[in-house]
C-alpha cells in the first residue's frame, strides 16, 4: 500500500451510506474522521448497554465495533464495489475499557482479488491501546444500495 493512497470523498460517502443500512454503526456512533498516510481514523462511543458485570465494555461489543470499522475501511478503499464477509477476527485485549468515547485506527494490510486483511486498534480516551485486532475477510459483491 502506498503512504499517499488517496480515498476520494465519494468513496467515503458511498461506504458510509452502505453501512447506514445496518444498526451497528449507529449503536457505536462510529464516525470516520480522517485518513492519514495508511491509517484510517475513527471515533466511537460505547454506550451503557455494552457494559458487562464488571462495569467494563463486554468483549463482544468491542469485537463488533472493530468489525464495523475494519469493514467500513475496506468499503471506503474499494468504492463499495466489494463487501467484506468475515472469515476470522482475532482480538487481543490489552486492558479493560470503560463505556464512553474511544478512538479506532485501521490499516489495510493486504488486499487481493478475493481476500482482504485489515488491522484494527482501539485506544482509550487517554490514547492507551486497549484492544488490537486482525480481521480477515472474503470479498463479495455487495447487495445494491
Amino acid at each position: 500500500m502506498s503512504d499517499n493512497l488517496c480515498i476520494p470523498d465519494e468513496n467515503i460517502q458511498k461506504a458510509v451510506k452502505y453501512f447506514s443500512r445496518g444498526n451497528v454503526t449507529e449503536f457505536f456512533n462510529l464516525k470516520f474522521v480522517q485518513k492519514k498516510n495508511e491509517i484510517f481514523h475513527f471515533e466511537c462511543s460505547f454506550p451503557d448497554a455494552a457494559k458487562n458485570a464488571l462495569s467494563y465494555v463486554q468483549g463482544g461489543f468491542i469485537g463488533a465495533a472493530l468489525d464495523e470499522a475494519t469493514s467500513l475501511t475496506v468499503l471506503m478503499f474499494n468504492r463499495a464495489t466489494k463487501a467484506p464477509n468475515s472469515t476470522d477476527i482475532h482480538l487481543t485485549f490489552h486492558r479493560p475499557m470503560s463505556v464512553g468515547p474511544a478512538k479506532i485506527e485501521t490499516k489495510l494490510l493486504k488486499t487481493g482479488k478475493r481476500m482482504v486483511s485489515i488491522e484494527g486498534k482501539i485506544f482509550l480516551a487517554n490514547n492507551k491501546l486497549a484492544v488490537s485486532a486482525l480481521h480477515t475477510a472474503l470479498l463479495l459483491d455487495p447487495p445494491p444500495l
